[in-house]
């Protein structure tokens, strides 16, 4: 919150004379404006000021749209962003894990060495550049967008997925499957994924995590009007409530994320499961 506070502070310009488009404005409508936004206060008071009021709920009122509650611009962005990041974890979660059953072969070593291959050039490039190409390719359409976020996350699931099972497929137990007959499908799906649950429900954090951080990327070159345009637009105008308040809920939907992935690896153990309910 702070850094957000400060980095729409730092810009160039003024807020109210952004807010007003540049047009000329009577020197006096001008000081009420920054009066009454608080601008005429030190940074430090204002900061104060702002803090204060989102303890007590109040988000306050946004300087780039004339004056409107930050809750009504949060509730129209947030479902553009909740939907995109479930339509990300939606595409990435299976096409991660068949990626990686395909590459954690002990046999060929052909798929793991493509998987880590295009894993690779996945995550090294750019959020913004990835999401510049995939628009460009599919003229913008919402579906791409979701790819935008979807493969760098699907890379990672593979990736952790791989080695994962590829641990599991060494032990003693993966060996006596395979000696009672049990084919390579049947020895992954019956006997090395579900040992392999643990680590993988572990990374659900960091891949969600990485999902919800690259948003406002995809959202500012796809123009989607989610909360990490929203947040980028409001940093840009200098309106320090409305990047103050989007910031906020990052960081409460990334809380969300961790607790949610700490239940799944309780889900997925059941020594933790035994441990809880120990006295």
């Amino acid at each position: 919150m702070l850094a957000s506070f400060l980095a729409s502070h730092a810009l160039p310009g003024d807020p109210v004379m952004l807010m007003v488009d540049g047009r000329a404005a009577d020197p006096e409508m001008i000081r009420r404006l920054r009066e009454g936004a608080g601008l005429d206060q030190p940074l430090g008071v204002q900061f104060l000021s702002y803090a204060l009021a989102l303890l007590q709920g109040d988000l306050g009122l946004s300087l780039r749209y004339g004056g409107v509650p930050v809750t009504a611009l949060l509730s129209g962005a947030l479902p553009v962003t909740l939907g995109l990041m479930t339509g990300a974890a939606a595409l990435a979660l299976p096409v991660g894990l068949a990626l990686g059953l395909a590459a954690a072969d002990d046999r060929r070593a052909w798929p793991g060495t493509a998987l880590t291959i295009g894993s690779v050039l996945a995550l090294s490039v750019p959020p913004l550049a990835l999401a510049t190409w995939l628009m460009l390719a599919g003229s913008g359409t919402a579906p791409w967008a979701v790819a935008a976020l979807a493969l760098p996350a699907a890379a990672m699931i593979a990736r952790l997925a791989r080695t994962q099972l590829t641990e599991v497929l060494g032990h003693d137990f993966i060996r006596t499957a395979r000696a009672k007959g049990l084919g390579r499908v049947a020895v992954l799906l019956r006997h090395a994924l579900p040992n392999a649950l643990v680590p993988l429900a572990a990374a659900v954090g960091s891949v969600a995590g990485t999902i919800l951080t690259t948003t406002a990327a995809v959202e500012t070159v796809f123009a989607l009007p989610g909360l990490g345009r929203l947040a980028v637009q409001a940093v840009l105008a200098r309106d320090h409530t409305v990047a103050g308040a989007a910031v906020l809920v990052f960081v409460l939907m990334q809380v969300a994320i961790s607790l949610t992935a700490e239940l799944l690896i309780g889900l997925a153990d059941p020594r933790l499961r035994g441990d809880a309910g120990a006295p």
